[in-house]
């Protein structure tokens, strides 16, 4: 698997909606949807339970929106997420439907983003036409402290983000809404947060726009864990790697690691200075899945080496640094 030749990239984004029940996503896509950047958007909403509620919300604004069979995105219907996405995209060809530009999946509560983010990243059929987007989360500006204190799989959703938006914000005390920026920032401090009120939310292009592929350089990212009800352990933390890696060797050493730890590793993004070539290669990949590398034109201003952000369950900084050197063997 070689870097694609450039990062113009003309396939669809699939970008994934997430957050912790009751934390406004449905309130926000409803708003979205009346934003006229938000035009050409295919909606694609998961519920949990016998009798779906949030399609119809949404539908009060867009007869776009597809509703999925009863279950979790994150489990049972993955295989139902994939064939919607292939027949969307079918339809347009036979003229079905209008076309569209960008695809966002609204998920259940509880629901893992990072299956999702796989089956784009993995299947064939759809990465023919699409490709990832961001992973948007929404976290309660009143509540969402407790909820991240509580819950494992709203940790989860924030430590995966790209960009995380903090609702309720004219129904919380400025002290509940600084609680929950400094809690946020800690799990993942590379996101990019908004702050939204039910009267002033954040535009489709402040949300969706790309999110890049983490933090700037020398950034100080704590090597802590972050506690959950259900799991403990998460941490984020930066690798800096400033010399040229060998292409081979380090794909080598990637997929070993993903494919032995890939439970722990919820999600590694980065870029990296490759050998023979002056342009930075963005890489990321979901727990087992390694997604196809692309080459940025030239390098971000400021930054001259390489480096991986690395967001983990129960693996430290150390075992990664110490099975680094095998991709800097001479070849």
């Amino acid at each position: 698997m070689q870097p694609a030749a450039s990062v113009s990239d003309a396939r669809i984004p699939v970008h994934v909606l997430t957050g912790f029940l009751g934390s406004g996503k449905t309130t926000l896509l409803r708003h979205l949807l009346g934003d006229p950047e938000f035009t050409d958007t295919a909606v694609v909403i998961n519920e949990f339970g016998e009798v779906g509620l949030d399609h119809l919300l949404v539908r009060e604004v867009s007869e776009d929106a597809v509703l999925l069979s009863s279950g979790c995105l994150c489990c049972a219907v993955r295989d139902d997420l994939v064939s919607t996405l292939i027949d969307m995209l079918a339809m347009v060809r036979r003229r079905e439907v209008t076309p569209f530009r960008r695809v966002v999946v609204e998920t259940t509560g509880l629901a893992d983003p990072a299956p999702i983010m796989q089956a784009v990243m993995s299947d064939l059929q759809l990465r023919r036409g699409y490709r990832t987007g961001n992973i948007v989360s929404t976290v309660d500006g009143v509540g969402g402290a407790g909820t991240i204190a509580q819950f494992a799989e709203a940790v989860q959703q924030v430590a995966l983000a790209d960009r995380v938006i903090v609702t309720k914000s004219d129904l919380a005390e400025p002290w509940r809404l600084d609680a929950v920026q400094k809690d946020i920032a800690t799990i993942n401090p590379a996101v990019s947060q908004l702050v939204s009120s039910k009267g002033k939310m954040p535009s489709s292009k402040e949300i969706f726009e790309p999110a890049g592929t983490g933090q700037p350089r020398h950034v100080e990212i704590p090597d802590t864990p972050i506690s959950g009800k259900h799991s403990a352990g998460i941490k984020t933390f930066a690798i800096n790697i400033d010399n040229p890696v060998h292409w081979p060797a380090f794909l080598d050493w990637l997929e070993l690691l993903l494919a032995g730890r890939g439970q722990s590793i919820l999600r590694v993004k980065g870029l990296l200075s490759v050998v023979g070539d002056p342009r930075p290669v963005v890489i990321q990949g979901v727990q087992h899945v390694v997604y196809p590398p692309e080459y940025l034109p030239r390098w971000p201003e400021g930054s001259s080496g390489g480096w991986l952000v690395f967001i983990a369950r129960d693996l430290s900084r150390s075992a990664i640094e110490n099975s680094l050197p095998s991709i800097f063997a001479s070849k």
